[in-house]
């Protein structure tokens, strides 16, 4: 029988990340400002939350929701907010030697819910690997954990990798689903979680029960159970009230009201009530919140 040798192949790498410089998550207020930087590696700052309005070299954009900007080495850069909504941002700086980087330069791009989805799953990662505070902009780098999740900073590196090369095979016209058809089963699943929710941001300031929420969505409340514990481990009412605390999270960022008009506007039976509430879900009182996010850059 005839021996067959057998060849490997190196694979082509067009986006390979060298070294990782920052990752941060933060949550400011309306009116922060951030008087701006230049340094010699790459770094792209993307809208979770609000609107913010970012100087890169000559350039200045108006970024909402849903939009990133990269900032290539040696770029001068600021961001404020625009001063009525609250931003939430992921920023992420990190070098490479390989050339495909240069498509981002100048690049204000909209991103997808499957980009939106390595964008959580790198902070996610993040918060395995490092024990440094995501929401501290003075952080000289990043701080590993004792003992960390194994291959956590790999798998950010490959995620930050996949976000990239999406983005740009995305705007060549190239991108390919593979996204597998999801049987009707999980997509019954997904249409009345998304209709839940739907209906939990628009009555927000109601005192929502579980036979309220039923009733109006047309679902059965052991289905409905089901379906939350399935997609975020906890039961339809306890999501409810994550949601509203968001929502006071957003109130708190923006200023305008003193906590006791927040509780009052979000059907809070009393002040005390929702600081319990408040710190039992977010982990701290709405006034260290408050102090938590006034971060003046």
């Amino acid at each position: 029988m005839k021996s067959i040798e057998y060849i490997g192949l190196c694979p082509k790498v067009e986006l390979d990340i060298d070294q990782i410089f920052s990752i941060h998550y933060f949550e400011y207020f309306k009116d922060f400002t951030y008087s701006g930087e230049a340094h010699d590696f790459w770094e792209f700052v993307y809208v979770d939350k609000g609107a913010i309005e970012a100087l890169g070299g000559n350039r200045k954009y108006n970024l909402i929701k849903g939009d990133i900007i990269f900032h290539q080495p040696n770029e001068f850069h600021n961001l404020n907010s625009n001063g009525r909504i609250a931003p939430n941002l992921v920023i992420i700086s990190f070098s490479t030697k390989s050339l495909g980087i240069t498509w981002f330069r100048n690049k204000v791009l909209r991103i997808s819910n499957e980009e939106k989805n390595l964008l959580a799953r790198i902070i996610h990662e993040a918060g395995n690997a490092f024990s440094s505070e995501l929401s501290d902009p003075w952080l000289p780098g990043l701080k590993r954990k004792k003992n960390p999740i194994f291959a956590s900073e790999h798998l950010i590196k490959l995620y930050l990798e996949q976000f990239l090369i999406g983005l740009v095979r995305r705007e060549l016209h190239i991108t390919e689903s593979i996204e597998p058809i999801s049987p009707l089963r999980e997509k019954t699943n997904k249409d009345a979680f998304n209709i839940v929710i739907r209906y939990f941001e628009k009555n927000i300031l109601e005192m929502s029960t579980l036979e309220t929420v039923c009733r109006e969505t047309g679902y059965s409340c052991t289905h409905l159970e089901n379906v939350f514990k399935e997609k975020t481990g906890r039961s339809v009412m306890e999501y409810y009230k994550i949601i509203k605390l968001e929502r006071a999270k957003d109130l708190i960022r923006e200023g305008d009201y003193s906590f006791t008009q927040i509780a009052s506007f979000l059907n809070y039976s009393s002040i005390h009530y929702f600081s319990k509430i408040f710190k039992k879900y977010i982990g701290m009182t709405p006034s260290e919140y408050s102090s938590s996010v006034k971060l003046r850059l």
